[in-house]
């Protein structure tokens, strides 16, 4: 087989000040072996260097790997990316933090359109995704240090109406994952539980006059794989490099639950009894049968846990921003992939879908809230996470629900009896004065018409013209003792504060799965 090659001569081939993009979210997808030995290389020969790193998620697996290997001073000008690693001591964001090489943050959704456009030679992507928030260029241009100054993004005007015009780059080194290569260098990802864009990805590459390598654990004859399977055609390959033994995941080798393969009895899992849990039911509550859901990573992602608690799993369909519908979306380090999905999309068919409408709610984090109806979860208390999808998700949902603990720091919350009380207080305020990064707008979201609100384990928020208002309060809690104190902005109350619902306080129960199933299964208000 003439494509075959070895991951040190990829290495090889790749030449100083090279934009390389490869796919993976967090542990899945990640062509570790092919950056392992691209970071060998420089440490030997300090070269390739001068490196940009464009991926349109993030891509590690632990500390050290994935986008990590980029992590040298020299060996790396620029990072273009929508997110990082979510672990702790990942050596790249403090590259990026402290200013030692460019950083660019930029919505994933928005990334993975560019990424056609630069395969379609195309000069950029417009889109309203981003109007209001850092990566407007009135604010920063989704830059993130000083060191950044190239635009990559300009604000326009186009049939009077204002858009963000995202210009594309050449890309001269595709990296990729696949399962299974022909003789030919035909691609399949039949072990794979995602696509991130290699399609894409591959002919933006060969559009720029650039390669295009895989990282595969097998070798097939040429015509032994069905059409339909094919993710990749041979033509767009330039060299197959083989890495039996790279792990699916940070968690496993090889899991066929979470590819479609291999689909499992799933045993309901009783979410413990506390704040998660008061949070995450009170969400519940908001969700209507025939939906079509995104949620977050973090403590959202443990929503659709607490709906097949209560047997509703056939009533709403969750999705996650990576391109899966259906089946039980999986926690970090395999955020992204769900336990028996219904259909694996390619993720910029999926954001399209969210960009067009098409999700009737999303259940997301939130790191900050200010007065303005801000949220920020991409860059806070010294951490660089990414904005993701955040932007794309909502930029036309119409209900939005950002769930997470009140305050951070710390706090501990008991709920017994129905009853709230705060045992400590946290130490970090989590609703201030003004975010850090403003990854949403509220203002704007309130012109399309969107609703907004914010789920605590203390109270629900709704945010209206008027600021964030308290419509909802957990029992055994008083607003200006329990709530007033840990904001940095005046708490308003509705006219008609009410309590929290009485089963959303309280543990697993029969009588919960009914109120849940009554609140699911009635008609859409």
């Amino acid at each position: 087989m003439t494509k075959l090659l070895t991951a040190e001569a990829v290495a090889a081939a790749i030449p100083d000040r090279a934009t390389i993009a490869f796919p993976g979210t967090a542990s899945i997808l990640v062509v570790d072996h092919l950056l392992a030995a691209i970071e060998k290389r420089f440490l030997a020969e300090g070269h390739p260097r001068d490196l940009t790193a464009f991926e349109p998620c993030n891509a590690a697996i632990t500390p050290g790997t994935g986008i990590d290997r980029f992590a040298h001073a020299g060996m790396t000008r620029r990072v273009v990316a929508s997110a990082f690693p979510p672990f702790k001591g990942a050596k790249i964001m403090e590259l990026i933090l402290d200013g030692t090489i460019e950083g660019y943050n930029l919505p994933m959704g928005v990334l993975y359109s560019l990424v056609r456009e630069i395969g379609a030679r195309r000069p950029g992507l417009l889109t309203e995704v981003g109007l209001g928030t850092f990566i407007d260029p009135r604010v920063s241009g989704g830059k993130l240090n000083t060191r950044s100054t190239e635009d990559l993004v300009e604000r326009v005007i186009f049939a009077g109406r204002e858009f963000l015009f995202y210009k594309t780059v050449p890309i001269n080194v595709a990296l990729l994952k696949a399962t299974t290569a022909d003789d030919h260098g035909n691609l399949s990802m039949e072990n794979e539980p995602v696509t991130l864009g290699v399609l894409s990805l591959a002919i933006a590459a060969k559009a720029s006059g650039g390669k295009v390598f895989a990282q595969v654990e097998r070798i097939a004859a040429r015509g032994s794989l069905h059409p339909r399977r094919i993710e990749v055609p041979g033509n767009l390959v330039d060299g197959i490099v083989l890495a039996p033994d790279a792990p699916q995941s940070e968690i496993a080798r090889h899991d066929p639950t979470i590819t479609g393969e291999t689909p499992t009895t799933l045993i309901p899992e009783i979410l413990d009894p506390g704040p998660n849990r008061a949070i995450l039911a009170r969400a519940a509550q908001e969700l209507k049968s025939g939906w079509l859901v995104n949620v977050g990573v973090g403590l959202p992602t443990d929503l659709p846990r607490l709906v097949r608690e209560t047997g509703l799993e056939n009533d709403v369909t969750f999705s996650t921003e990576h391109g899966v519908m259906g089946g039980l979306p999986t926690r970090l380090p395999t955020f992204g992939a769900h336990v028996n999905p219904e259909a694996i999309l390619d993720p910029t068919d999926t954001f399209n879908l969210y960009t067009g409408g098409g999700l009737d709610a999303a259940f997301l984090g939130v790191a900050q809230a200010d007065a303005e109806g801000n949220l920020n979860v991409s860059l806070f208390a010294g951490r660089l996470t990414g904005v993701g999808g955040f932007m794309d998700i909502t930029a036309r949902t119409p209900r939005i629900f950002v769930c997470g603990a009140f305050a951070a720091g710390g706090p501990e919350i008991d709920i017994a009896n129905g009853q709230v009380r705060i045992a400590k207080e946290g130490r970090i305020k989590k609703l201030v004065k003004l975010v850090q990064h403003v990854t949403f707008n509220g203002r704007i979201a309130l012109s399309k018409g969107q609703r907004v609100h914010m789920i605590t384990e203390r109270g629900m928020f709704r945010f209206t013209e008027a600021g964030w208002i308290l419509t909802e309060i957990a029992t055994g809690l008083r607003p200006e003792s329990d709530l007033q104190p840990m904001m940095e902005f005046p708490l308003k109350l509705a006219p008609d504060l009410k309590p929290f619902a009485a089963p959303v306080l309280g543990p697993a129960s029969d009588t919960f799965s009914a109120w849940l199933q009554d609140r699911v299964r009635t008609a859409t208000p």
